[in-house]
């Protein structure tokens, strides 16, 4: 069941892709405030989701040490963040926290569908924990574009990649506050905490990212790493602009 591209791998790939998209595709046309409300609900389920993660991970597979890897601040986590804060933010920051999910978290959700590695364990709930969550971030992401909810103007999408960077910061600083910790730590999978994949002391676990930290150094394999992200997601917003024009 934990093989890369085994039978498991690629069923679950293809119900969570066609469930999100087919779900997101049926709600497009509810009300702005209605999709607020689902995001934040959604947002809750998340939540709870990874509260009963960290304490399995804590206190069933490592017997009260944490194990700060499993931190809940990957570009993947920042969706169940933003969607709770949704019903009390306005203005700006409400619409590039929209286009972040509509723009940059479809790509990480599908990088881990696609290349689940990290939670491909002979441990079922986590497992399911893995796609199902991502398969939540699909449907997210595919509501606010089918829903035409995020503004895809050059202008929101800069402020967007002002909150990316933000996180970006907030990330590396999670993972130098917790190196020490976890080098005390005893008895626990991970030796090093990898928020974002951007740790500035060990080299990315993420293939081609590594690759490159390997051929160059760290901190340029960061950067790299981060504008193509940006860039990416930026491609991205333009495709959903010209194809939201068509979405009736």
């Amino acid at each position: 069941m934990t093989t890369m591209f085994g039978t498991f791998h690629i069923c679950a790939l293809i119900i969570c892709c066609t469930a999100a998209v087919f779900s997101a595709w049926k709600l497009r046309h509810i009300s702005s405030e209605r999709i607020i409300h689902i995001l934040f609900f959604i947002g809750i389920i998340l939540l709870m989701m990874e509260i009963h993660k960290q304490i399995y991970i804590t206190f069933i597979m490592n017997n009260g040490v944490y194990d700060w890897w499993f931190f809940p601040f990957q570009l993947c986590s920042v969706p169940m963040y933003l969607c709770i804060l949704l019903p009390i933010i306005k203005g700006r920051f409400r619409g590039a926290s929209l286009t972040f999910m509509a723009c940059f978290t479809p790509i990480s959700a599908l990088a881990a569908l696609i290349y689940p590695e990290d939670f491909l364990r002979p441990q079922l709930g986590l497992t399911l924990h893995g796609f199902i969550w991502h398969g939540l971030l699909l449907f997210i992401s595919f509501l606010i574009i089918f829903s035409k909810a995020a503004d895809l103007s050059p202008g929101n999408f800069s402020r967007t990649c002002m909150l990316f960077a933000g996180c970006c910061i907030i990330a590396i600083c999670i993972n130098i506050i917790s190196e020490p910790l976890m080098a005390s730590s005893v008895g626990i999978e991970h030796s090093y905490a990898a928020m974002f994949y951007m740790n500035p002391f060990h080299v990315s676990p993420q293939p081609i990212v590594g690759a490159i930290q390997k051929s160059t150094n760290i901190p340029f394999g960061l950067v790299l790493y981060a504008l193509a992200i940006i860039t990416v997601s930026g491609i991205s917003c333009r495709m959903l602009k010209c194809f939201s024009r068509n979405i009736s």
